[in-house]
């Protein structure tokens, strides 16, 4: 039979062992963290090798590409100092012509191949210092053959530089004249001046009450210009209303301005020769005039030439 006394110390024994286990489940998480972590800090170096490796193979291939075109530059001077070789005897022309196209085709096959090792690289100037070596022998024989191509190399030599030196004045010469005629061009644009743009009806007379207006005058002077072409001209009227829109008989009236497309009120032909001209253009109003300041602009051949401005109550 129990007692008072003993149940307190099995009360003891069972807290105990409860410690024990608390202990024992701490234990296990500590050790799941520590595997986590240790996992974690593995994974973290992988993929900072990998990094690491990418880079490096990024570098890699960058390098190699690099030289691969230094060895296709190369390939194409050698090809050009094949060029140069000229001899009457047919078995050598015949010999160099084998080499030239050798060349071209490694060069072509160079240009398709994508380098993926410094071995590549090393196959391909292995091929080009036995083309160079080829081309050294290939020399000798032609100089004993005939010394005379020595002469003629340097003769080539020389045109070429003489026909670089030619290009190269023509290139000067010919961007002079590009440089003049852009300054003819810019001289040769028209400008209008006294520009006056008055509101009348059918008879004439100037009215500023809308209500009275039948037609926009716009009358102006093309001034004298001798670098100008003479002829015919086109010139265009826009009229641009207080609210912003262009007032146009038509939505065809369209011009092409500073590569845009805009539209224009009217527009007439004058034959311009390269003297003041004197010109009016008419509007004639089909309701779409309003109160207010109303701008007006003049275009010739793309380009602006004069405005103005008037205002109807």
């Amino acid at each position: 039979m129990e007692t008072k006394k003993d149940q307190p110390l099995k009360s003891g024994v069972g807290e105990s062992g409860n410690i024990k286990q608390d202990k024992k489940g701490k234990n296990k998480t500590t050790v799941i963290l520590a595997v986590l972590i240790g996992a974690l800090v593995i994974l973290i170096g992988v993929l900072a090798w990998l990094l690491v490796e990418r880079r490096q193979d990024a570098e890699e291939i960058q390098e190699l590409t690099f030289e691969k075109y230094q060895l296709i530059d190369e390939l194409e001077e050698l090809s050009t100092e094949y060029e140069i070789l000229e001899t009457d005897n047919d078995s050598m022309r015949a010999q160099i012509e084998s080499q030239k196209e050798e060349i071209e085709d490694l060069i072509g096959e160079l240009r398709q191949t994508r380098i993926e090792s410094q071995a590549t690289i090393r196959e391909y100037e292995k091929e080009l210092g036995t083309l160079r070596d080829v081309l050294k022998s290939y020399i000798v024989q032609v100089d004993s053959l005939n010394q005379a191509n020595i002469e003629l190399r340097e003769e080539n030599v020389q045109a070429r530089e003489q026909i670089a030196k030619t290009e190269s004045e023509l290139q000067h010469e010919r961007q002079a004249k590009e440089e003049l005629s852009e300054r003819v061009k810019k001289g040769s644009v028209l400008m209008a001046d006294n520009i006056e743009a008055l509101t009348i009806n059918d008879r004439g007379r100037e009215r500023r009450l809308t209500r009275w207006v039948d037609r926009v005058q716009v009358c102006f002077t093309i001034r004298r210009n001798t670098v100008a072409e003479p002829g015919e001209r086109e010139v265009f009227l826009k009229i641009i209303r207080p609210d912003g829109l262009v007032l146009a008989t038509s939505s065809d009236n369209k011009i092409e301005f500073e590569g845009d497309s805009i539209m224009f009120s009217a527009s007439r032909t004058v034959n311009y020769e390269n003297d003041d001209l004197d010109a009016c253009i008419y509007y004639t109003d089909d309701g779409s005039l309003i109160s207010g300041d109303y701008n007006v602009e003049i275009y010739a051949e793309g380009h602006k030439i004069g405005t103005t401005q008037f205002s109807l109550r």
